[in-house]
């Protein structure tokens, strides 16, 4: 899993890596059974202080954007609500 930090324009930290299901151990066989056809390839996760964003598919050479190239997908990507609790 890559991971790259970028600053946006307005000066916002962002965090961004990749999640591929079908590459990481830690994903149960019935969390992929419910992941959305859409998601089955893998996104990318935006992350800031306030914000997390999900753009997919995964752009090709994501890793190696220029910040300005980070700052375009993330525009893209689709807001993630929180999570709720009990």
């Amino acid at each position: 899993m890559a991971t790259r930090s970028f600053t946006g324009p307005d000066g916002t930290s962002w965090q961004v890596w990749d999640v591929v299901p079908g590459q990481h151990s830690d994903w149960p066989e019935q969390a992929r059974k419910h992941l959305p056809e859409a998601l089955g390839a893998g996104w990318l996760v935006f992350e800031s202080a306030g914000e997390k964003r999900r753009l997919n598919p995964i752009p090709p050479g994501w890793d190696e954007e220029s910040e300005q190239g980070l700052w375009r997908h993330c525009v893209l990507a689709q807001p993630v609500r929180p999570r709720q609790t009990a």
